[in-house]
Parts: C-alpha cells; sequence; structure tokens
C-alpha cells in the first residue's frame, strides 16, 4: 500500500478542519427565554423609559445564538412591533420593525426573490424584519439612534432586512436566516437551531 506524504495529508487534514469550522459558523443556534424587567440592564431600562414611559405590555427577552449573548425589548407603537437588541452593557445594537414582504422596495424585493430563487428549490417566508443600524456619529448616542428610527431620519441609520424561512433544496432542508443589504445583497446567511418559542411573535 503506497504512503501518503505527511505534507499532502496535513493539507487534507487543515481542509477538513476548516470546512467544519466554516459550516459551524453558519449556523445559528439560537436559545431564548422570557426574563423579567429586574433582570435588564439599567441604562436600557433608562432608554425605553425615555420614549416609552407609560407603555404597557413591553416583554423582555435573554437570547444566545451560539456567539452572542444579547438582551431583547419587544414592544408595540404606532401600530407597528419594534423589537431592540441591548448588548449585556445595555447599549443598542440595533432595532428592528416586523414588517410584510409587500412592504419591501419592489427593487429590493425582486434582488432578494431572486436570490432565494437560487438557492431553494421550495421555501416559505416565515419572518421578516426590517433592521437599523445606526451610522457612526449615532454609535455613542442611544437617544439620538431611537429618536432617528421614530422620526423616520433615514439619513442617520443604515437599513437591513432579516428574513427567516422555511427552506429545501437537494442538499439540506430546515429554518434559515438570510441578511440582505438595502440594495438587496445578501450579507449573511446562517441555519437556525431554535431551542426555544419564548420569543416567537
Amino acid at each position: 500500500m503506497k504512503s501518503i506524504p505527511i505534507s499532502i495529508f496535513t493539507a487534507v487534514l487543515l481542509s477538513l478542519v476548516l470546512s467544519t469550522t466554516a459550516f459551524a459558523q453558519s449556523e445559528k443556534n439560537e436559545m431564548e427565554r422570557a426574563v423579567g424587567r429586574d433582570e435588564i440592564p439599567e441604562n436600557a431600562l433608562e432608554l425605553i423609559d425615555e420614549f416609552w414611559p407609560d407603555l404597557q405590555d413591553i416583554k423582555y427577552f435573554l437570547e444566545t445564538d451560539g456567539n452572542l449573548t444579547t438582551y431583547e425589548a419587544k414592544l408595540d407603537w404606532g401600530g407597528d412591533q419594534f423589537s431592540i437588541e441591548f448588548s449585556t452593557d445595555g447599549y443598542v445594537l440595533d432595532v428592528e420593525k416586523l414588517i410584510s414582504f409587500e412592504t419591501i422596495p419592489e427593487s429590493v424585493r425582486n434582488a432578494i426573490t431572486s436570490h432565494l430563487d437560487s438557492q431553494f428549490d421550495r421555501y416559505r417566508l416565515t419572518r421578516i424584519q426590517q433592521q437599523f443600524i445606526a451610522r457612526d456619529e449615532d454609535d455613542e448616542d442611544d437617544s439620538d439612534f431611537i429618536d432617528d428610527i421614530l422620526e423616520g431620519d433615514a439619513e442617520d441609520y443604515e437599513i437591513r432586512y432579516e428574513i427567516v424561512l422555511d427552506g429545501q433544496n437537494k442538499q439540506e432542508l430546515g429554518s434559515f436566516e438570510k441578511l440582505y443589504s438595502n440594495s438587496g445583497s445578501i450579507l449573511e446567511k446562517r441555519k437556525v437551531v431554535r431551542r426555544s418559542l419564548d420569543n416567537i411573535w
């Protein structure tokens, strides 16, 4: 039997390790649980109270995706459902608004549809959120960021679209999370492994 040169064996082994790592990074091992207001960081609560002092039925969650642990506040405001994600230090990471696919601008919607059609034989959209990301000038001021969103001052934040779907192709079947830019370009894709249903709208 021929022996395999060590250099070739090492290269093959490294390739397998890298491919396994890449696959692991493509999974979102989502775990979440409902928590009480008293478990939320103080400065996060101060921000919520600043903008929604009299709002009832705000729901709070602790969430991890396998890499990052965050807090989330879900609330209804102005007829829309918002989700505010905070770091464990209580600073805003992003804000998301639940929307329907039809409200996405047509050119962006067509780009997203074209990408999904190329990825799946069949799929069903289960949740669509418009995501707001602070631009540099608002990175240090959460109050200004939230105020810009509520006032519709789009010059001061970046818009993305987070889409969760059930999909199937020849290689895999399951739930997936796709993140698209404001032009419809794919930014991130992960397979969702959900451990709890506490955080579903």
